[in-house]
């Protein structure tokens, strides 16, 4: 069976996030925790002196949530109507990131899925506070970044981007290899630059990939960068109608840097399609 984990501010974003995930995955066995966090509505609405106060705000809290939870189960139950699925909803007055390295580590989970706000949202809210730091702080699990606007189609072209400066094994790295099998997609590998121009670890790492992955159906692509590397790759999934693209973070390579660009936010803005960011210690 497959666990999710889905955080949510009972808002459109996270229901997009959630709809999503629930159509991906609509012919396995899925256990989706759905998980709200009311630490910043708290921090706004208590004192730290005022213990019995705080306690009672908090009881208020949970109640709306409950109650917005039960909501929110219904609908989701009703848009996607599968028996194979099994929905549960936690609240907490805790840190968002931390509950979910928590549940990660001790539920086993295997995707977190949050909503992106897509192109609409103001310039300085990009993804939103909550999913970038997600992204930066999840521990040992893959994150799936879904724009309101997407609409779920099975993701037969998948993008995965690098620089080359590193190689990852994407044959061992299950988030999405098993999509691709399931959904027998095509992979895509592509680099902003020009083959021309790399350097020689470059194209040792170049080999890598092209053996590592020569039981499945792999392209790459050598994009000439234009503006810069966020629109750069917008257009690419454009071109070649990916499905969703899939990005490796850690906090030394490609995608560290890039988030002075920043790409992961800006990517995360791409309003139909998802983003796949797997953390990976290094």
């Amino acid at each position: 069976m497959k666990n999710i984990l889905v955080p949510t501010d009972f808002s459109n974003n996270a229901y997009a996030g959630l709809f999503y995930v629930s159509k991906l995955f609509a012919e396995e066995t899925t256990r989706i925790t759905i998980l709200h966090s009311f630490e910043d509505e708290l921090s706004k609405l208590t004192s730290r002196v005022d213990v019995g106060r705080s306690e009672a705000v908090i009881k208020s809290l949970f109640e709306h949530s409950d109650e917005d939870g039960n909501k929110l189960l219904k609908k989701i139950k009703h848009d996607t109507d599968n028996e194979d699925h099994t929905y549960e909803v936690i609240s907490t007055p805790a840190s968002l990131t931390r509950t979910i390295n928590k549940l990660v580590s001790t539920e086993g989970m295997d995707l977190v899925v949050v909503g992106s706000k897509g192109r609409t949202a103001a310039a300085d809210v990009l993804m939103g506070s909550n999913t970038t730091k997600i992204i930066q702080n999840l521990k040992g699990c893959p994150l799936l970044v879904v724009p309101q606007q997407v609409e779920f189609v099975i993701p037969l072209n998948i993008a995965f981007s690098t620089d080359f400066l590193e190689f990852y094994q994407l044959s061992k790295l299950k988030p999405i290899t098993r999509l691709v099998r399931h959904f027998r997609s095509q992979i895509h590998i592509v680099h902003v630059g020009r083959e021309e121009e790399m350097t020689v670890l470059q194209k040792q790492n170049l080999e890598h990939f092209r053996n590592d992955l020569s039981e499945y159906d792999t392209e790459f692509h050598f994009v000439p960068k234009m503006g810069n590397v966020s629109k750069t790759l917008h257009e690419f999934i454009d071109a070649k109608s990916i499905d969703l693209l899939s990005l490796v973070y850690h906090k030394h390579a490609f995608i560290k840097a890039l988030f002075r660009e920043p790409v992961v936010s800006n990517v995360g803005r791409h309003t139909h399609v998802p983003t796949l960011v797997i953390p990976i210690s290094i």
